[in-house]
């Protein structure tokens, strides 16, 4: 290892400035009196897009007072309880055609970005909070009607819990994140094995990654997913950090784990192409356009990024601008 130290940034939707407060979510009187009074915050998800505005700098989430919605349409909203942010209640309203029809006169003009689009033009903790409604509208949108007996849910808990309108079912729905780990596999510190899918966009590469079966720990899914996509023996996986994926809904585990570097085998066919790369050939590489690493929102970008900064080389954003 050399002596230069690696940076180890937080990954994005980790910053949360909000608190969730989730011993208010039953409190109905309460959120029904924060909507009515003025005194929460508003975020639309609109399409599977987030809702944002222009600013003299750029663009803001779009955080509307209730103010905003025209006074007849407040008693239609369905809205999700997220927290408090900016000391005020927020909520997210999902809404299945533009919300123009729900404003006011004179609210700001809302423009709709896909979240990965939007978390690049964004502060971190106004990225998280977005992340949180947008899969909590993924899984309302999954979860319209029971597993059990196929009936209509209706939701509750301020948009925390579903429940089944059959009595005779009444199962309870509650959101749920799906565990991942995601694995920088390395030989010493001389190289790492990176993999690519066929949808990907051409010259992708990026760290191995797969869910976490039942009854698996997660080292043990790590072990199982890399030997299954690159015929690769690995040992000592270790943990790194988490993040929140909202693509839709998972938790991905991030771990560094050791293997002898050798032939790579692609025994599921879950990969289109594996291969070891020295940083000597990240840099050539990506230098020249072979390569393209993953997005700098990723945690799969600050795995590579932490282990490649172990040496005295270029930092990765500098090689990798437009990431």
């Amino acid at each position: 290892m050399g002596d230069h130290a690696p940076r180890d940034r937080p990954v994005s939707f980790v910053q949360a400035g909000y608190q969730r407060h989730s011993l208010h979510r039953d409190r109905q009187h309460y959120l029904e009196t924060c909507l009515k009074n003025d005194s929460a915050l508003l975020l639309f998800v609109y399409d599977r897009k987030v809702a944002l505005c222009k600013s003299d700098d750029g663009f803001v989430a779009a955080l509307l007072d209730p103010s905003a919605i025209r006074r007849e349409r407040r008693e239609t909203l369905s809205a999700v309880f997220l927290g408090e942010y900016l000391d005020r209640p927020v909520f997210s309203i999902t809404c299945d055609e533009h919300p123009r029809h729900l404003l006011s006169l004179g609210s700001p003009a809302l423009m709709f970005f896909e979240l990965r689009k939007a978390t690049a033009l964004l502060d971190p903790e106004s990225a998280s909070l977005l992340g949180y409604a947008m899969a909590m509208d993924h899984w309302h949108r999954n979860h319209r009607y029971c597993g059990v007996c196929g009936n209509p849910t209706e939701p509750s808990e301020s948009g925390h819990m579903r429940t089944c309108t059959n009595r005779d079912c009444a199962q309870k729905h509650f959101p749920r994140t799906d565990p991942a780990v995601i694995v920088l596999v390395v030989d010493g510190e001389q190289s790492c094995l990176l993999g690519r899918k066929r949808e990907w966009p051409d010259r992708r590469y990026s760290t191995i990654a797969g869910f976490v079966e039942p009854g698996e720990t997660p080292e043990q899914a790590v072990i199982r997913e890399v030997f299954e996509e690159t015929g690769t023996t690995v040992r000592q996986p270790r943990y790194y950090q988490s993040q929140p994926w909202p693509f839709p809904g998972s938790l991905m585990l991030g771990f560094y784990a050791t293997a002898r570097r050798g032939e790579v085998h692609l025994f599921d066919n879950e990969l289109q192409d594996a291969r070891w790369f020295t940083r000597e050939e990240i840099i050539d590489w990506v230098s020249t356009g072979r390569l393209r690493l993953p997005t700098r929102i990723s945690i799969a970008y600050r795995l590579i990024e932490s282990w490649f900064e172990r040496a005295d080389v270029p930092t990765l954003d500098s090689l990798n601008p437009d990431s």
